[in-house]
């Protein structure tokens, strides 16, 4: 499993709610790749926010200068955009869960093969029944709208079969809180697509908060885990990452 730390921007600066961050866009993830990161995991937080690819130059000239795989993320529904950001330098684009919205999208997201990766942004439903429907955290407005409240497993499954390779399954719930890793909703999604599991990489992130977390999603089979609040808050190194990656 890869660790992959994540670094957010919002008007150019590192953007972590209640974090100080005392580095650079560029600093930090400069940092990190001495540490040992062997991929960054960039945000534009203004894009996924307001619409805005506001940092979009930085965020490429950093993957340019990384000398490690960068993918972009943040609010993306277009591939038009996306393939821009392939040629602008990063190696790969996670695709906002407002593609689902329109499911031609996510024929035309499949040519782009390990560049693509499919998010899977989901929230708990209101009971057990409901399982987990998703939450968009950007892209186009109209998409976020039809795709806002689509079940997550129905979601993933209608991915898998349109081609997408790859799928980033984050449980909104837990994010913030650093509630823990997204396992439950791993599991669930992988044994609704049976058979169609096979060759499908898996990613995610948020909630990751300690080694044991790291360990968890080693155990589970998970191609890469994003990780960024437990880094700038001191509750977990990347090095103890790494290691309990192992």
């Amino acid at each position: 499993m890869v660790i992959v730390p994540s670094v957010d921007v919002r008007f150019g600066h590192v953007a972590y709610r209640g974090v100080q961050i005392r580095f650079s866009p560029s600093e930090l993830a400069e940092r990190y790749v001495e540490d040992g990161a062997q991929q960054l995991h960039l945000v534009d937080r203004d894009n996924a926010e307001r619409g805005d690819p506001a940092n979009l130059g930085l965020l490429a000239a950093i993957a340019r200068r990384a000398r490690v795989p960068c993918r972009l993320a943040g609010g993306i529904s277009s591939v038009p955009f996306a393939r821009e950001a392939l040629d602008a330098g990063f190696s790969g684009v996670l695709f906002s869960s407002a593609v689902f919205g329109n499911d031609e999208l996510l024929k035309e997201i499949a040519p782009l093969g390990r560049a693509a990766i499919v998010e899977i942004e989901a929230r708990e439903g209101g009971s057990p029944r409901e399982g987990h429907w998703l939450a968009p955290r950007g892209g186009d407005a109209t998409l976020v709208e039809v795709a806002t409240g689509r079940g997550a497993l129905a979601a993933a499954r209608a991915a898998v079969v349109a081609g997408v390779t790859d799928l980033y399954v984050i449980d909104l719930g837990a994010e913030g809180a650093l509630g823990g890793p997204a396992l439950e909703l791993l599991e669930a999604i992988r044994s609704s697509l049976g058979g169609l599991a096979r060759g499908i990489r898996f990613h995610t992130g948020g909630g990751i908060a300690s080694a044991d977390d790291v360990r968890a999603l080693a155990g589970w089979g998970v191609a890469s885990a994003v990780v960024g609040r437990a880094f700038l808050e001191g509750r977990l190194t990347l090095a103890e990452a790494l290691a309990a990656a192992r």
